[in-house]
């Protein structure tokens, strides 16, 4: 085969790769908006309504469709403020269904946007080459994404809060970062991390952005809600529970069901819905009786720091950076930050759409440096994240087995959360002591 023929039928190749791309991921688009139709309720069901909805619209407290949520008729509010802030209109619907018929659209142009912004932080690291099919297919297909679009978690506003921030920080705009990343802070508050990694970085002027905008979010949320009803719920014992590591066990309950004690205090034999590092372990715990799981905790989260302030210090003495170096390290170091608070604290899967970030980050560096060995790990770190990719719903048909209680229990998340930590983590070290792989394309 001549040159000129091989490159025609590579390209050919490409282009038919691309489509298939697209069309599997508008596929699963499709399917997402019809299942959103019919299964509506998740998390963010449950920390409704929110004790302001008893004044202020009396017809959607005592809604007949919002008495199974977690939130119905209690005078707290089980989220951060702004979830609260951010979608206070919904108090004016009636029911939750309709709430639900509106966010549907809404949603959805806001995965849209944060798509965009994705594809548009990606494009200043990386210019070349065409990265736009790949970064469709990869966020689309992600099922974290898919699930928190149809239970209309508040995660999808993180995920574009997050990615204008990535925007802002490779265009090297630091506070409209920090006014972003501290939003996301008042969500879950364990992203408050976020300003320990200004403080690291000595960003003095975003670290001031970042406390400015909190102490706005926190008078705004009294104001309108009053603090201290974010306190009075088992918010506090599950912030707590983080720094429960000395010890850990299991107990029977009374139906015989095996649940955890100590560190493992939360998991129980039959729960399908978390998934973080703590969880994945104490699963694990559970049939391998020689693992001590706070143990493996304690020496990943030392591992993991340990590596990470390794390559920090060495960058610091190596600085100031070529620019696009400099936007690769505040991409990467954005990654880590996001998996950490993705994965190390309590978690619910759907939580992990914010891992479509930095597995999106490392996409790109993959593609551009075309490193086929790095790109095969983050395909596997992919599959365990995103579920096996294909929809369990069809896996347990084709197989007659329940594959996502498999998936959970068995703890095959906990693989793809370590392999992507471990690959966020090379590439991190690499960039800030070793020879300088982001500027051309053709290194491997």
């Amino acid at each position: 085969m001549t040159p000129v023929a091989r490159e025609h039928t590579l390209t050919f190749g490409r282009h038919w790769l691309s489509a298939v791309l697209v069309i599997l991921a508008v596929g699963r688009i499709v399917a997402a908006v019809y299942a959103a139709n019919a299964n509506v309720r998740g998390d963010y069901y449950a920390s409704l309504p929110g004790a302001y909805v008893q004044t202020l619209n009396p017809t959607l407290w005592d809604s007949p469709d919002m008495e199974g949520a977690m939130g119905y008729h209690l005078d707290t509010y089980f989220h951060g403020p702004t979830q609260y802030l951010t979608l206070y209109a919904m108090a004016f619907f009636d029911s939750y269904r309709q709430i639900a018929r509106a966010l549907m659209p809404v949603y959805a142009l806001v995965l849209a946007a944060a798509f965009w912004l994705m594809w548009r932080g990606m494009r200043r690291l990386a210019p070349e080459p065409p990265m736009a099919v790949p970064l469709f297919a990869s966020t689309f297909l992600f099922f974290p994404l898919i699930q928190s679009y149809v239970q209309r978690e508040f995660e999808v506003v993180i995920l574009v809060a997050l990615s204008a921030a990535l925007v802002a920080l490779v265009h090297d705009r630091r506070g409209l970062a920090s006014v972003l990343l501290a939003y996301v802070a008042w969500f879950k508050y364990s992203p408050l991390i976020f300003a320990g990694w200004f403080a690291l970085r000595r960003w003095t002027r975003a670290l001031a952005a970042f406390a400015a905008t909190s102490v706005v979010v926190l008078l705004l949320a009294h104001a309108a809600f009053g603090l201290g009803r974010f306190v009075n719920n088992n918010v506090p014992a599950h912030a707590s529970q983080v720094l429960r590591v000395w010890d850990y066990g299991f107990a029977r309950g009374p139906g015989d069901e095996l649940y955890g004690i100590g560190f493992c205090t939360g998991w129980f034999e039959s729960e399908t819905t978390l998934a973080n590092v703590r969880h994945g372990l104490c699963s694990l715990s559970s049939r391998f009786h020689w693992l001590a799981p706070n143990v493996v905790y304690l020496l990943l989260c030392i591992g993991v720091a340990a590596v990470y302030l390794t390559a920090h210090a060495r960058a610091e003495r190596a600085s100031p950076f070529p620019a696009v170096t400099e936007a690769w390290r505040r991409a990467l170091e954005l990654s880590i930050v996001t998996t950490v608070w993705a994965t190390f604290f309590f978690n619910h899967y759907y939580y992990l759409i914010v891992l479509i970030l930095p597995l999106n980050v490392l996409l790109t560096r993959y593609l551009m440096t075309g490193n086929t060995i790095r790109l095969i790990t983050w395909a596997f770190a992919y599959f365990f994240i995103s579920a096996f990719v294909v929809p369990t719903s069809v896996l347990a048909r084709l197989s007659g087995v329940g594959v996502w209680t498999a998936y959970i229990t068995g703890a095959w998340f906990l693989y793809g959360e370590l392999l992507l930590m471990a690959l966020l983590l090379l590439e991190y070290w690499q960039t800030c002591s070793g020879p300088d792989l982001t500027s051309s394309p053709s290194a491997s």
